[in-house]
């Protein structure tokens, strides 16, 4: 009975953690940004109720309606300064700005209201009131009822009326419904106005049973973020279902825990438990076609400049040397936060993973370092190592559900996970002892001691050290085998794949790797005080290094030293302290910081001003004349042509292969063949199943039947191993990766599989090597004019082309065209003709075309099969068999009397 009471005790809390996901979801379902900074609308209506009604003394009525209105004034300008301008930004912009507006909101808060815990008289009534035996209060009741009433409006005003209509085509499409006359950007702003008012009324009622903490209110968003993405972002009852279970299961969870003396952290770690399993179990492993690849922050190439860097390194030095002790401290902080943000960089800029909890996987790695001091008697050296090797397989942990999570998923899986590492070991005090934190040994590294308390200017100097020798892994990283692996996942998922990246081992990597550096960083700073209170390593301090990283350029290796100056205790810190309590602002500071560096461009401070220098430069240049006239571009130079190697023949067979999604049959029981040193197409009206095959024939839809190279079943093998057999790809849309030079680009359908490169990249990554392959591909293509140029600067022909050589750079078997002339005019398509031929008739590659170009597949191909509604129209035929094929003619032309375009203008040379 008492488990039963505790649950029904749970419902208040839970209608509460539903209304702050109701709002979660409505954002999402009109702008498609899941919203962040919900806890901190949660916080501006809890501190208004307070000002009104216990500041101001105004009626509770007048108080309420002041809340959602101001709550609500504040999501609109949220849309209209910050995510309007952000529209055409990647979901990681959109994501990190609301992160940006939950710091600005807390540290304003903070700024006010300090930590104190501020309570108001409640208007609910607490009597006592027996509900089927349990005795619970009013007031818990009254919240369900509140909850339960929100959730029953929201489900039908956004299913019955005309605004959730137009809302619901808002979010399936906004130019669709902006032709019907509807502005998605009104939509949007009044959403996120309902949103955000909900979230103030939530924040007021919260007022009601518990007391105010800035902390404590915008961490209402962990729960209810968990229970909104249980409702899949969409479904209001869902997310109130979902999170009635989380406040009744941490109610009871709170209760067994006081009473049988269990694992603290339980009730916080349990909601996102659950929305982990939800994930791995729901997620796809391979992205679908409709998945968008926006615009990331730009990133470095990995080049070091020796001088700059060595000027770097001694100024550090300088200063560790010279100031006085309090300054090299807050310096050797800096230098260590820097570390941290550097691991962001890794697994953020670089794999283009965001994640949450990289401080609160470092603080874990100094956690065990800690207790093997404390407990084992472990040395400093050892047991820092050891503490490094820890959160490296924590590391792994959280990268492993990052192969079937992405994107704002992955966003609040990590989250999740850092909440619960937080609650469970972190401010456990069975743990971590007492307020006072656990002893740390004297630092010593081969004898020479280093105690930041004896000899800070010592462990300022290995800090520096130590921040120096990870930079330059990083670049190495970044110019390397590995790094471009990375920066391939980070770009396009599909196409890495196709190409024979193991994303789930290069995604893992980054997470290893990145929590290792974050290790290093995290017991660097914990290891300056003689006493580690591992409480203050908490999920919204994680929060901070992301976007302190992101204004300094989360790409870039000078943004990690830039971010590093954002936080309490850093060297700019220390400089505002001069000036009485003005470091207090400094959380501010970086909130702002961060919104005005993604309104402007979310490259980070670097890279805009990099590019402010350049813009100034030309204009100094043109007033001078000198930039008047470009001069000659060097021609390259002549290089002796390279004949192209025939490749392995192998010859592609498939049988009654069928694909379905749900019930619908996508294709049915196709059968096709493809041999050695000839081109087959493939041509089909729209929807005719064509890009779906060459995706069950490449291992990206799971299908049925049987797919054989030289008689070889390939059909139970992923994308990743198709493409190692000799079954390469392109792409309909290209699919390029924009990070990449055309020479790397390359270099990655080229580049050996071995895992060790993950290893020594770090220490020497070599220049770029291209196969055989790679070089003819580029010189028949001519690319190896554009080596160095990164593919958007490319005209839409060459990028087709840069396509269509990557895919044969590791030298396939079997190559299978998806439309490459989608867009060429009939002279570049002439010419990609004759290059099709080309690699059929001298490489001896088995070419499958798809291409709604007729001319070009019936001028270049040796035999065509024609597909209609998932099937096999006609089979493997002849061009001019399918010239002249009635039920092709009209498939295409509508009528038998008419005929298909002839093809002299196309015929390869």
């Amino acid at each position: 009975m008492e488990i039963f009471r505790f649950a029904l005790l749970g419902l208040g809390i839970g209608a509460l953690y539903a209304m702050c996901a109701q709002g979660i979801v409505l954002i999402y379902r009109a702008s498609g940004v899941v919203n962040f900074a919900q806890g901190a609308f949660v916080l501006v209506g809890g501190y208004t109720y307070y000002e009104l009604t216990t500041v101001h003394m105004q009626p509770t009525a007048v108080a309420l309606v002041g809340v959602v209105a101001l709550a609500a004034a504040v999501g609109v300008l949220t849309h209209f300064l910050l995510m309007r301008p952000l529209r055409n930004s990647s979901p990681l912009a959109r994501t990190v700005a609301t992160l940006g507006v939950l710091s600005l909101l807390q540290s304003i808060a903070v700024l006010r209201y300090k930590h104190s815990l501020l309570g108001v008289e409640t208007i609910l009534p607490r009597d006592a009131v027996d509900v089927f035996g349990a005795t619970i209060t009013q007031d818990r009741i009254i919240l369900f009822g509140i909850g339960a009433v929100v959730t029953l409006l929201l489900w039908a005003v956004y299913r019955f009326t005309k605004f959730g209509q137009i809302t619901a085509a808002v979010s399936e499409n906004e130019q669709a419904a902006a032709s019907m006359g509807h502005s998605p950007d009104l939509i949007a702003a009044l959403n996120w106005g309902v949103g955000a008012g909900l979230a103030g009324l939530t924040g007021a009622l919260i007022a009601q049973i518990t007391f105010l903490e800035p902390n404590q209110l915008t961490a209402l968003v962990l729960p209810a973020l968990a229970a909104a993405l249980l409702g899949g972002f969409s479904s209001y009852p869902l997310a109130f279902v979902a999170a009635l279970g989380i406040g009744s299961a941490q109610s009871v969870l709170t209760m067994q825990v006081a009473e049988h003396d269990w694992w603290t952290g339980w009730p916080q770690a349990l909601p996102f438990l659950a929305v982990i399993c939800y994930l791995v179990l729901r997620g796809r492993g391979i992205p679908q076609r409709s998945h968008i690849f926006d615009r990331l922050p730009k990133v470095g190439t990995g080049k070091i400049r020796i001088i700059p860097t060595l000027v770097l390194f001694v100024v550090a030095l300088a200063i560790a040397l010279v100031l006085s002790d309090t300054w090299v401290i807050a310096f050797t902080a800096t230098v260590t936060m820097a570390i941290v943000c550097l691991s962001v960089l890794v697994v953020t800029g670089y794999a283009g993973q965001l994640s949450l909890a990289q401080y609160v996987i470092g603080a874990m790695g100094a956690f065990v370092a800690a207790k093997l001091m404390e407990t084992q008697g472990t040395p400093f050296a050892p047991a820092f190592l050891l503490g490094v090797v820890s959160a490296m397989l924590i590391g792994a942990v959280l990268g492993a559900p990052a192969l079937r999570t992405r994107g704002v998923n992955l966003a609040v899986t990590t989250l999740g996970l850092g909440v619960t590492m937080y609650a469970l070991f972190l401010s456990n005090t069975k743990l971590v002892g007492s307020i006072d934190g656990i002893p740390i040994k004297s630092p010593s590294i081969l004898g020479i001691d280093i105690a930041p308390g004896d000899h800070p200017r010592r462990y300022a100097v290995v800090a520096i050290v130590a921040l120096l020798l990870l930079v330059l892994a990083v670049a190495n990283l970044r110019r390397g085998v590995a790094g471009r692996r990375l920066l391939a996942v980070r770009s396009n998922e599909r196409a890495a794949l196709a190409l024979g990246v193991s994303v789930y081992t290069a995604k893992l990597y980054a997470f290893m790797l990145s929590a290792g550096i974050a290790a290093v960083g995290v017991s660097a700073l914990a290891f300056m005080n003689d006493r580690v209170v591992f409480a203050r390593f908490d999920v919204f301090s994680s929060i901070a290094f992301v976007t302190a990283t992101v204004v300094g350029g989360v790409g870039m290796l000078v943004g990690p030293l830039i971010g590093s100056t954002l936080f309490d205790n850093s060297i700019l810190s220390r400089f505002l302290s001069q000036w009485g309590t003005a470091d207090e602002y400094m959380p501010l500071i970086g909130a702002i910081s961060v919104l005005l560096v993604l309104v402007m461009g979310s490259d980070g401070i670097f890279e805009q001003n990099r590019q402010l220098g350049v813009a100034v430069r030309n204009k100094l240049r043109a007033r001078r004349g000198a930039a008047e006239v470009p001069g000659p571009i060097a021609a390259a130079p002549e290089r002796e042509r390279v004949k192209a190697e025939p490749v392995v023949a192998r010859t592609l067979t498939v049988r009654d292969l069928t694909v379905r999604f749900g019930g619908v049959v996508a294709v049915s029981e196709m059968n096709l063949t493809v041999r050695p040193g000839t081109v087959h197409g493939l041509i089909g009206p729209n929807g005719a199943g064509k890009t779906t095959f060459i995706d069950a024939v490449t291992g990206f839809v799971k299908s049925t039947g049987s797919v054989e190279v030289e008689g070889v079943e390939v059909s139970r093998l992923g994308a990743r191993k198709r493409a190692r057999r000799g079954v390469a790809r392109s792409f309909q849309s290209g699919e390029l990766f924009d990070d990449l030079t055309v020479r790397e680009n390359l270099a990655v359908g080229s580049d050996e599989s071995s895992w060790h490169r993950y290893v020594t990249d770090l220490f020497w990554p070599g220049p770029v090597k291209l196969s055989p392959a790679a070089i003819v591909a580029a010189q028949e293509f001519d690319l190896d004019r554009d080596w160095d140029q990164l593919p958007e600067s490319l005209p839409f022909g060459r990028r087709r082309l840069v396509a269509i050589a990557r895919a044969v750079a590791s030298a396939p078997s079997v190559l299978l065209l998806d439309e490459p002339a989608s867009g060429l005019d009939d002279d570049e398509a002439r010419e990609l003709a004759h290059l099709i031929r080309r690699l059929a008739d001298d490489w001896g590659i088995a070419i499958l075309l798809v291409e709604h170009n007729l001319e070009m597949v019936l001028s270049v191909c040796d035999e065509i099969t024609v597909m209609a509604q998932g099937k096999e129209l006609l089979a493997a035929s002849p061009p001019d068999v399918v010239r002249t094929h009635p039920a092709v003619i009209e498939a295409y032309v509508g009528t038998a009397e008419d005929s298909l375009p002839g093809t002299a203008d196309l015929t390869p040379a």
